[in-house]
């Protein structure tokens, strides 16, 4: 096989015949995408399978990249800090993309975001069949990376679990999930532009999100076994050298990016921690107990975990048999990629580090493995039944129900419009705790910001500019009784603010307090300017 990277698109066609199939598939993968996305977000927004709202809308950990670049178009100050993921690739290009083609609108924002992580993702499964069936026609590489997509498409229409979306949302590890799935083609490429292109990307996925190395890691290490003790260390020495190299230059990059962690990795590798994350699965799948829907799937998907693992065994098994005989790479990305759900959950738990979050690798990416590694002559046959009888189910528990009916854009909490209606002109800035400053703000027509603060005044700078509490003083304060926090202390705002110039009750333990006076607004300023 020629090395130019050209050559991979032409096998069967011409490039530009090439070019065009692929570009129909993106079209219709993103297309698809969107609909799903539209279908689930009709219905009541208070139910919980609309999760464009209940979920997009309303979590404060998918609107910071959002709110970054509402920062960067402002020329705000950008003293931005995130989590121990970083959120700088692929997920900033992705959102700039969308933030840029919707021109700043958060409902538009979060169909695109998903749109572009689905054709990624699709991309992605598509480079990955180019390595391992060199010979194969494109079309039939678009066709096998389209029915190993049909899950990841039509699994967010099918009951309330949010791990069937995780791959669509903004901030939700997409790059871990990129990268797993394409860092075979960086081994597996004869092309060298290909290959350095590939370290580049996923050496700034894994300084972003370093979670990545532990779901890579179990199948990586068996790799690399299997490469020196059928060749010897000295023929693994060049795929040796470019993953040492990736992985330093992940590191140098995340010292670069550490100043935009909200606290380090090593926070989590904590026993108590670790507990806790325990503690807070039961209940999420004491929930889908009442979703038989997702319970069935989520139970599938474990168990095609296992069929993954099962195959990287078979791969060790016949890459230790072929000693003596030319090397299948293929059995190679077989073990990587069959040893990412269960090996990687199991790294997560040596490192003591674990999060239903994490999951979406475990017993969703499974769906997608399984279905890549069907026969050639059966991914025709296996597309049109697999898509019916997943659209049987989403048909079954309501996910299509919702079709034109969708409330999602414009959709605002009645918190939101009563904030919004009880702020006099020019106020604008406001505090709030942390799981109610991103959810409102950002669908407010005013447009108000919230800047946020623990229930004793004190900012809080997880997934926020800092800036913001530092460099600016506002105006009202939100108190919420009812949120996921305890709500602001209101003795704490008497004893160091005064009384507030005005209240406005939203509903029962949720008031918006104002202060007006401009004393009280310098008293507020300079308390929150030291720092505290």
């Amino acid at each position: 096989t020629s090395s130019s990277p050209a050559r991979a698109w032409t096998v069967g066609g011409s490039t530009p015949r090439a070019l065009i199939t692929v570009a129909l598939a993106v079209l219709a993968v993103a297309g698809v995408t969107a609909l799903v996305f539209l279908v689930r977000a009709g219905g009541d927004p208070a139910g919980a399978a609309t999760w464009p709202i209940t979920w997009e809308l309303r979590s404060s950990d998918n609107g910071p990249l959002f709110q970054f670049m509402q920062d960067v178009v402002a020329g705000r100050t950008l003293d931005w800090s995130f989590s121990p993921q970083v959120f700088v690739f692929p997920e900033l290009p992705i959102s700039a993309l969308a933030f840029a083609i919707t021109g700043g609108s958060i409902y538009g924002y979060y169909l695109v975001v998903a749109m572009l992580n689905a054709v990624l993702m699709f991309l992605a499964l598509l480079a990955l069949l180019r390595v391992l069936w060199r010979g194969e026609p494109i079309g039939t590489g678009v066709l096998r990376a389209f029915v190993s997509m049909v899950p990841l498409l039509v699994l967010p229409l099918v009951g309330t679990s949010w791990i069937f979306s995780f791959h669509l949302a903004p901030t939700y590890y997409i790059g871990m999930y990129l990268a797993l799935v394409a860092a075979p083609v960086m081994l597996l490429t004869e092309s060298q532009a290909v290959r350095i292109a590939m370290g580049v990307a996923l050496a700034l996925t894994i300084a972003s999100n370093p979670l990545t190395l532990l779901f890579a890691a179990p199948g990586l290490v068996t790799v690399f076994v299997l490469g020196m003790r059928r060749s010897g260390w000295r023929a693994m020495r060049r795929p040796l050298v470019w993953a040492a190299g990736l992985l330093l230059t992940a590191g140098l990059l995340r010292l670069v990016f550490s100043p935009l962690q909200g606290t380090s990795p090593l926070t989590y590798v904590d026993l108590g921690v670790f507990q806790g994350r325990l503690a807070a699965i039961g209940p999420y799948f004491s929930f889908q107990a009442r979703d038989p829907a997702a319970a069935v799937i989520l139970v599938l998907g474990i168990a095609l975990a296992v069929v993954c693992l099962a195959a990287a065994v078979a791969a060790v098994i016949a890459f230790a048999r072929e000693k003596g005989r030319p090397a299948d790479r293929r059995l190679l990305a077989v073990v990587f990629l069959g040893s990412v759900p269960l090996g990687g959950l199991a790294a997560t738990f040596v490192a003591l580090i674990t999060h239903y979050y994490y999951f979406w690798p475990v017993m969703i990416l499974p769906f997608a493995l399984v279905l890549l590694a069907l026969p050639r002559v059966a991914v025709p046959a296996a597309l049109a039944p697999g898509s019916a009888i997943l659209l049987a189910v989403a048909v079954a528990t309501g996910g299509l129900t919702n079709l034109g009916e969708s409330q999602y854009d414009g959709y605002r909490t009645a918190e939101t419009r009563c904030i919004d209606a009880a702020l006099p002109p020019g106020v604008v800035l406001g505090y709030a705790t942390f799981s109610d400053a991103r959810r409102l703000a950002l669908t407010s027509k005013t447009p108000f910001r919230l800047i946020q603060v623990d229930p004793a005044g004190t900012p809080t700078y997880w997934l926020t500019n800092r800036a913001y509490a530092r460099s600016e003083g506002g105006q009202f304060f939100y108190l919420n009784e009812s949120g996921d926090e305890l709500t602001i202390d209101p003795a704490f705002l008497r004893a160091e603010f005064g009384e507030p110039d005005s209240v406005v009750s939203c509903s029962a333990g949720q008031e918006v307090w104002i202060y007006t006076d401009d004393a009280k607004g310098d008293r507020i300023e300079r308390f929150y300017a030291t720092d505290r």
